[in-house]
């Protein structure tokens, strides 16, 4: 199989990847003539994604296009040097830089055989192991095809419904050629011939019944078109990656749900705790059985985020129990990244939850012989940091012009014109991991420490806050909930400002002013000091407060605004197995605002409920 993401290692793993052939023509082919061909590539240096922003680095290629010798290199004897130099417009974040190659790449027939690098004006260098790739001769013209790509099997459901509008002449001789292009689609893909084979002896037995209706002059509807179509449907592979198709199936669900959405309003697509992790965390109770099958779930996440605003991952996005920083950092970036690296038109936002840095494993590092947890501790090298997260969610980026505090913060504002909304994203884990105890461990761990800092309030109150439009609502988005529950009946579990953030919105709705700061006993890295004074622009309305954390969905009305929890994404079922996933196992909730009624309809898929509200 063909793969679309080519991870390259500075650190030029040894003889294990000599003569290895990795097939990546989903991401890159070349020919002769060919210009500005694209490649993306993620550098990692054993298995750490390289921080290209901030060493300034740039990326490079260099080597020789000609024939091969007999060791299959191609050498100044049998090749033309060829070379590219990038900028800093070629970084997209996570390690990631993507390059428009010129036709100087590609000047004859034969084989590119070179090395890739990353470089910057201080001199700093560092390159992969050698490389070698073709270059075809033939059909040098490139194309993109601007329609969306539809299957053959998707095809022949758009011609019959079109055809049953008038008639249906001809489906015989589709039908065969239907049948020979997806025998050829499947024997590429080394795919079971027999099972394939049956299915379409099946269909086969459908068409005559519809031919028979045609005959008739009985009326083919789409449902029955559907089901002829899903005769074909294959079962979700487990690794299915996300932004390709989904099942007819699935797609069905996704558009009865759509279906159902309120048609006009603000829509703010909440996937939250989706907790992902590669493999189960082996303590009871503390994994999730489908912990991978959330990466799938982006890939409706994408489909619906062509029929809403704004798509927000609350947190807990990764479930943080790899006992490895580096893994950490691996699943936070392979999350962000499918999650931005895709087509759907929405907004795409991530939040930081108390799971995500990777400080839950350290809290449980021990299992007693009874059976029972024993707090465990952290280093700060053993979790991520602000600055991880900023390169991983690609807040420098500001994707979607949305305005973030210097310019990167993990948290932010974006305005919506046509719906009059400002969105506000806040970090509810806004803790330091720069602050240690004596023997060198962190003194607060995310897991179980909840702040906002002193830095980010102020920066809601004089900018988030202070310039909203007089005609606008806010919608405020975090990870953790105003309200208490599981983290404050946690003896260990610290709150940090709280209080200070009620103090502010309160203030902001009602038009008045407000002092207020950390307790004495606060420690000093975590107090805070604010003031608002929104008695100019008057009261003002806060549609909604959606956060996550706590796994359940809850409606709370505050004094002055509403606070909604939204579900977790993970199914945390123990007793099922992955093996029998189904949509039940799903919990993604879209939120339509209706501003001129203010009134919410909550529309959940999975095991989200339908809720409303008004405020």
């Amino acid at each position: 199989m063909a793969i679309t993401t080519i991870v390259m290692d500075v650190y030029k793993p040894g003889s294990e990847l000599k003569n290895k052939v990795v097939d990546i023509s989903d991401s890159f082919n070349a020919r002769v003539g060919d210009n500005q061909v694209r490649l993306v590539i993620k550098y990692i240096e054993r298995g750490i994604v390289e921080r290209m922003e901030q060493e300034q680095l740039t990326p490079f290629m260099m080597g020789w296009v000609g024939q091969q010798d007999e060791e299959q290199k191609v050498t100044a004897e049998t090749g033309i040097a060829v070379s590219y130099h990038g900028s800093t417009n070629d970084i997209i974040g996570g390690g990631k830089v993507r390059m428009d190659l010129p036709g100087t790449m590609f000047p004859q027939e034969g084989a590119f055989y070179g090395f890739f690098g990353l470089e910057n004006s201080s001199g700093k260098r560092v390159t992969t192991n050698n490389v070698l790739f073709k270059i075809e001769n033939n059909n040098p013209d490139m194309y993109v095809d601007t329609l969306p790509f539809r299957t053959e099997l998707q095809k022949l459901l758009d011609w019959a419904t079109a055809q049953a509008k008038s008639n249906l002449s001809g489906i015989d001789t589709d039908w065969e050629a239907l049948k020979a292009t997806i025998k050829a689609m499947i024997e590429k893909d080394d795919t079971d011939l027999i099972s394939i084979s049956n299915r379409i002896g099946l269909a086969e037995a459908d068409l005559k019944e519809l031919l028979k209706q045609i005959a008739d002059n009985n009326v083919v509807t789409i449902d029955y078109l559907n089901k002829l179509i899903n005769n074909f449907v294959v079962d979700v592979p487990e690794n299915m990656d996300i932004g390709g198709e989904l099942t007819p199936e699935m797609k069905n669900i996704a558009d009865n749900f759509i279906s159902a959405l309120p048609k006009d309003g603000f829509k703010f697509l909440m996937v939250t705790d989706s907790h992902y992790e590669d493999t189960a965390f082996p303590l009871p109770g503390l994994g999730y059985p489908h912990g991978k099958e959330s990466l799938w779930h982006l890939s409706i996440v994408d489909y619906l985020a062509n029929y809403v605003d704004v798509v927000v991952a609350g947190g807990d996005n990764t479930n943080g129990m790899t006992f490895d920083y580096t893994h950490t950092v691996a699943d936070q970036d392979l999350f962000a990244t499918k999650l931005l690296d895709t087509p759907g038109k929405a907004d795409k936002f991530l939040l930081k939850g108390n799971h995500d840095d990777g400080s839950p494993i350290m809290r449980y590092g021990t299992t007693m012989p009874d059976g029972t947890l024993k707090m465990g501790s952290a280093q700060p090298s053993d979790v991520m940091t602000d600055d991880d997260f900023k390169e991983v969610f690609r807040t420098s980026q500001q994707l979607y012009n949305e305005q973030r505090q210097d310019g990167d913060s993990l948290y932010f504002y974006k305005d919506y014109p046509d719906s009059k909304i400002r969105l506000i994203g806040l970090d509810s884990f806004d803790v330091p991991t720069d602050t240690v105890n004596d023997d060198g461990t962190l003194t607060h761990m995310r897991y179980i420490t909840t702040s906002f800092s002193n830095k980010q309030l102020n920066w809601l109150i004089s900018e988030a806050l202070m310039n909203v439009p007089e005609d606008y609502q806010v919608i405020i988005t975090t990870h953790c909930p105003q309200v208490g529950g599981d983290l404050a009946e946690d003896p260990e579990s610290t709150w940090y400002n709280h209080e200070l953030l009620q103090g502010i919105l309160d203030s902001f709705v009602k038009g008045t002013s407000y002092t207020g700061q950390s307790p004495a006993e606060t420690p000093k890295e975590m107090f805070a000091k604010v003031s608002t004074n929104f008695t100019g622009q008057g009261p003002r309305v806060i549609a909604g407060y959606y956060v996550g954390h706590y796994h359940e969905e809850r409606i709370e009305k505050l004094d002055n605004f509403t606070e909604v929890l939204f579900l977790n994404d993970a199914n945390g079922d123990q007793t099922q197995s992955a093996e029998s996933f189904n949509v039940n196992s799903l919990g993604i909730a879209v939120a339509t605002v209706d501003t001129a009624n203010r009134s919410v309809q909550i529309n959940g898929l999975g095991r989200a409920t339908n809720r409303s509200y008004k405020y």
